[in-house]
């Protein structure tokens, strides 16, 4: 008699004892055969993802032998303008691309509501004031307490303040460039309703361009402000000198890379923010171990 045969006869002898006693043991099997599935799923893609990741962050080689690292081309200074308070945009002055000086006016808001509410606090502002005066009045004349002209000064102060508030706000409903640059974006157009903290417009800095890059964390041993890097834009086919401005103070752990900051050559006008390439790190003449991790010779 087989094993088939054996449980068959014991399930029609006690049938509901036997079908109580199976049926959570192969529940219990399948459980843990979805649990391992989805065990050994998960790892496969945290085991995909770090390759992923490692692959983006480990630097290429030139044919020379030289190690390459990708850059990303910033703007010495960036700017997004948003709004501070509720409201309808009144006129755009600028378009995308234009440059523009420090104090212009990019754009306006349409605050009159705000102006209504400010024109309402002056008014309190200006009565509170004749009170108080008339209050000073007749305390020269002893027909007032001391107590009645110190509460008319304090809703002078309260009221003069309020109109203060107002001011502040009003100055929001403008957007005016923070320094000298070009247009990047707009992100609004006349008419359009917008709502406190919504983007309004990009501007970029019209300065010296910088890059940010990823290198080898082995370059510290030699890297330092002042390096020079040879670096190719591939949006213009061209070739640029590099100098190292600014070295992160921390390796990062997963690719083994630190990050640094290069500045452009001044006058790079065929260079856009956004633009990107390889670079390749020059070694000093009185520096043998650049060498050895991938730099150029000077």
């Amino acid at each position: 008699m087989n094993t088939k045969t054996m449980v068959d006869d014991a399930a029609l002898i006690h049938p509901t004892k036997h079908a109580n006693h199976f049926r959570p043991v192969n529940a219990s099997l399948n459980g843990l055969r979805r649990s391992d599935k989805r065990s050994a799923i998960r790892q496969k893609f945290i085991a995909g993802l770090i390759c992923a990741l490692s692959c983006l962050s480990v630097p290429a080689f030139a044919q020379d032998g030289n190690t390459q690292v990708r850059f990303l081309v910033l703007a010495n200074r960036e700017s997004p303008l948003s709004s501070v308070v509720p409201g309808r945009m009144a006129k755009i002055n600028v378009q995308l691309g234009d440059s523009v000086t420090q104090n212009k006016v990019l754009a306006t808001m349409d605050c009159s509501d705000l102006v209504a509410r400010k024109n309402a606090a002056e008014a309190e502002y200006h009565a509170a004031q004749l009170r108080y005066e008339a209050k000073a009045k007749l305390q020269g004349l002893q027909s007032a307490a001391a107590l009645e002209v110190g509460l008319a000064a304090s809703e002078v102060n309260r009221t003069k303040g309020q109109m203060g508030i107002f001011d502040a706000q009003l100055a929001q409903c403008k957007f005016i460039a923070p320094f000298n640059g070009r247009v990047a974006k707009i992100y609004v157009k006349e008419g359009q309703g917008i709502g406190a903290g919504a983007p309004v417009i990009d501007l970029v800095g019209s300065g010296t361009l910088r890059a940010r890059l990823n290198v080898p964390s082995n370059w510290v041993a030699w890297l330092k402000i002042g390096s020079q890097l040879n670096a190719s834009v591939g949006e213009t086919g061209k070739q640029y000198p590099l100098t190292v401005t600014n070295i992160s103070g921390k390796v990062d752990a997963v690719s083994q890379t630190i990050e640094i900051e290069t500045r452009f050559p001044e006058k790079t006008d065929d260079v856009l923010p956004g633009m990107s390439g390889q670079a390749v790190a020059i070694c000093p003449p009185d520096e043998t171990r650049c060498l050895k991790s991938g730099a150029a010779n000077s």
